[in-house]
């Protein structure tokens, strides 16, 4: 008898999880109704909603010929790109941001949006089709910068130092990049790489297997060669002196270590810029308020480190905290992400 009851309570519970997979399935594919309307958008597409696009593949993408870097990017935003190409993609995706996303004067604004998007990563890059450049952004492309490094109160000033910041391109991106076969002889270079082939991940960020918008788009670089070039400048301008030049660390903590970078998210690092040591996670430390004063901060109790400025208005708004976080992410490792 007891038996015959375990039975049935474990069938029950089983039951009621399955309903409830098929519920949270059910209702977590909202980039159905997304598809719907891209349907109605472009009338001549051709594929089905039913069956999740598998993307990109470039060959760092690929094992054996098998995509493992899969993202979510598609379900939303040009889900025919196999068939309509990289150019015609491109055009689509700029038209429908403009289109749809309520604030996106305002966006383009902050994050210096031309309305123009890659379809390419390309030696030189170009106008038509618009390309982004490998020699100005990728890993090869060295931007000098000049900063000064923190010094303790009472010692020596510490004389500039100039660093090479690499651009934001993996590696693995360069069109003249010979990968080579497993079977044979090495294959040619691989030459231009279209958004079809090198997806949205590798540039901007963000979750590549977020079902809805808030999770897909949680940590997203808006425009990598904005935030690339505005953030760097904002970076070697306040926070090398104490973080280094390459984020490798000083008198404040490293900000390239993977483990960190991954762990905690643009919610923390804004925190941590806006509010500095008036944050309840910094209180002691020598981080500069470059934003503001949290609303609970009690100086007498929560005193600074030595040497640490104080900043009775804000330095940088809000926006600028946003780009100076998407430039230290670009620190973040493609191959470390799940």
């Amino acid at each position: 008898m007891r038996t015959r009851v375990l039975f049935v309570a474990l069938s029950v519970a089983l039951l009621g999880l399955v309903a409830w997979a098929a519920f949270k399935d059910s209702t977590g594919r909202t980039y159905i109704t997304i598809q719907e309307q891209y349907l109605k958008d472009y009338p001549s597409s051709d594929f089905n909603v039913e069956v999740q696009q598998l993307f990109p593949s470039f060959p760092d993408a690929t094992i054996d010929a098998d995509t493992y870097r899969v993202e979510r990017c598609i379900s939303c935003h040009v889900p025919d790109i196999g068939t309509i190409g990289p150019v015609e993609a491109a055009k689509r995706l700029s038209q429908d941001f403009f289109k749809y996303e309520p604030n996106a004067k305002q966006i383009a604004k902050e994050y210096g949006l031309t309305g123009i998007h890659p379809a390419y990563v390309t030696a030189t890059g170009s106008n038509y089709p618009p390309s982004m450049s490998y020699a100005a952004y990728g890993a090869d492309s060295f931007r000098p910068y000049t900063y000064t490094p923190y010094t303790a109160p009472g010692a020596p000033l510490a004389k500039p130092v100039t660093v090479e910041q690499p651009g934001p391109l993996p590696a693995f991106l360069d069109p003249s990049t010979d990968y080579g076969t497993a079977a044979g002889p090495a294959t040619p270079a691989t030459g231009e790489l279209g958004i079809d082939q090198i997806g949205c991940i590798v540039c901007h960020n963000g979750n590549r297997l977020g079902l809805d918008e808030t999770d897909a788009h949680q940590n997203l670089i808006v425009n990598p060669e904005y935030s690339f070039t505005e953030g760097a400048q904002l970076y070697y301008q306040n926070c090398a002196r104490c973080h280094g030049g390459q984020g490798e660390g000083g008198a404040g903590p490293p900000l390239n270590n993977q483990d960190r970078l991954g762990y905690f998210n643009e919610d923390y690092y804004y925190r941590c810029i806006e509010y500095g040591f008036t944050d309840f996670e910094h209180y002691g430390s020598i981080m500069p308020n470059w934003g503001g004063i949290a609303s609970d901060y009690n100086a007498a109790q929560n005193p600074p480190g030595p040497g640490a400025v104080i900043n009775t208005s804000p330095v940088l708004s809000q926006t600028q905290i946003n780009i100076l976080i998407q430039f230290i992410r670009q620190w973040e490792n493609y191959n470390t992400l799940p």
